[in-house]
């Protein structure tokens, strides 16, 4: 059942608790019941909360306890406690009611959760009532100002006097940047920034199948940020913020033609061995469609294709490639993901997702994830990029990646791309490289399969021809 609590809500109490924070819920009257047994099986022990109230007239309040919540029939007190509003009648007003003085909550096994002026059940088990709601405990000291300051406000003000409730939720906070990295990374240093340079810079396909480049595919939702990758790494080798792939948002996909855009280093003035192909965004009604995105994979439609939303690609197209050759071919597949939405992605785009996957696989093409915006759910990673790999968030997120894609978690790479910035950056600059060099190396794997194949086939087709030159002597 899904969290109630929004990322605003989550940044919000964060800031008041004053750290980034993660949060994990532990208990959802909706799915767990209105029972206190429920409540301290779930909960008792487990270190700081937040409890949230959700009242029938769409305002959100609730508190904050530093403390574990116990079976111990006492009144506590937690300095670091407080109490908060975050919505009145809908309407975004958040508010801190930080602590005074006194006791602020009872530990109780047949309690539930309960601050001092702001309680919800005891000795019994609340039902729905006929209307829909919880009828929670509200007949005294119901945000009283007793141990907190109200700063003037009322129960009245904060919940229309009543604490009738569709749900209540209770998460652990947790600390969102880790002891130690989850991820094992280089170090963010200059000398680390210019070995990846010097490594994509230098980069040429498998020797053996004599192409001259490999081919990356970007594939991913509307806004994810394909466009924005390709504007990252031309950055990277122009030496400044460039523009060359259209970005910005929009409802539907601002890509409507298949490009494959190459990246020239100006200290060499040549291109570089890959080219960046970037597509249509993936969503609801109007996506790349599946006869399409075969004929990308084979290496048939050609460059500047421009997508038809009503008519898919045929042998008929313009400029079409009958017979592709494995210069021509998609090499390595990116999903691009927007991590800032996998929470609310649309049954619809993630079907898509895998469908396209199935194609991938089917062709036995190598696939990576890009994950982006992970600025934007994980302050740390907002202020400091180079904390990627040990913040928590990033690390569910990109958990959530690869499930959703079903790839192993070391095959989704966070990525940040050059968005507020006007100036370069090591951080990001790292973060980009690395994923476009792991791309790289996937390619590799892809060439040298087909390199196999080819050996294989020639073996096959010679111990063939042979066979036939004997029976002819025969």
């Amino acid at each position: 059942m899904a969290e109630l609590l929004t990322r605003k809500d989550k940044k919000q109490i964060s800031q008041w608790i004053g750290r980034d924070s993660q949060f994990e819920l532990l208990y959802k009257i909706s799915r767990d019941g209105m029972s206190y047994q429920r409540f301290h099986e779930l909960c008792d022990n487990k270190g700081p909360t937040v409890t949230i109230f959700y009242n029938t007239d769409n305002n959100v309040y609730g508190g904050y306890l530093s403390d574990n919540w116990g079976s111990t029939r006492s009144w506590c007190t937690n300095q670091k406690a407080f109490l908060f509003k975050l919505h009145s009648a809908g309407n975004w007003k958040p508010v801190m009611f930080p602590y005074t003085s006194g006791e602020t909550h009872y530990k109780a096994g047949n309690h539930g959760p309960w601050f001092h002026s702001l309680a919800s059940c005891s000795n019994n088990v609340l039902k729905k009532t006929v209307g829909g709601f919880y009828q929670l405990f509200s007949e005294y000291d119901f945000f009283d100002g007793q141990s907190f300051d109200m700063k003037g406000e009322t129960a009245q003000s904060v919940a229309n006097g009543h604490n009738n409730v569709t749900d209540l939720e209770v998460y652990l906070v947790k600390d969102d940047e880790l002891e130690s990295p989850w991820r094992d990374s280089q170090d963010w240093s200059s000398q680390t920034f210019q070995e990846l340079k010097e490594f994509v810079a230098n980069y040429d396909p498998l020797e053996e199948m004599k192409i001259p480049e490999v081919n990356i595919l970007l594939i991913g939702q509307v806004g994810a940020g394909k466009s924005s990758f390709l504007n990252t790494i031309n950055s990277i080798f122009r030496g400044g913020i460039s523009s060359r792939a259209c970005t910005g948002s929009a409802e539907n996909s601002l890509t409507k033609r298949f490009e494959k855009f190459r990246v020239r280093d100006p200290s060499t003035k040549k291109y570089l061995c890959f080219r960046i192909c970037d597509t249509r965004g993936v969503e609801e009604g109007l996506s790349i469609k599946s006869e399409d995105l075969g004929f990308i994979l084979d290496g048939n439609l050609p460059n500047h294709y421009t997508f038809n939303p009503v008519e898919k690609a045929s042998t008929k197209t313009p400029g079409f490639v009958k017979e592709p050759t494995v210069k021509d071919r998609i090499h390595v597949v990116v999903f691009v993901l927007d991590g800032s939405t996998l929470d609310v992605l649309s049954e619809g785009v993630v079907s898509k997702l895998k469908d396209i996957k199935s194609l991938v696989v089917d062709r036995g093409v190598s696939q990576l994830a890009f994950l982006t915006k992970m600025d934007k759910i994980c302050e740390t990673v907002n202020k400091d990029v180079s904390k990627m790999f040990t913040s928590s968030v990033v690390e569910d997120a990109v958990n959530k990646a690869a499930d959703i894609i079903a790839i192993p978690r070391s095959h989704v790479l966070p990525v940040k791309n050059y968005e507020k910035e006007s100036q370069l950056k090591t951080d990001i600059n790292i973060l980009a490289l690395t994923a476009l060099r792991q791309a790289l190396m996937f390619a590799d794997d892809f060439l040298e399969n087909q390199y196999e194949l080819e050996q294989e086939n020639s073996q096959t087709f010679n111990t063939r021809d042979k066979g036939w030159f004997w029976c002819y002597l025969v």
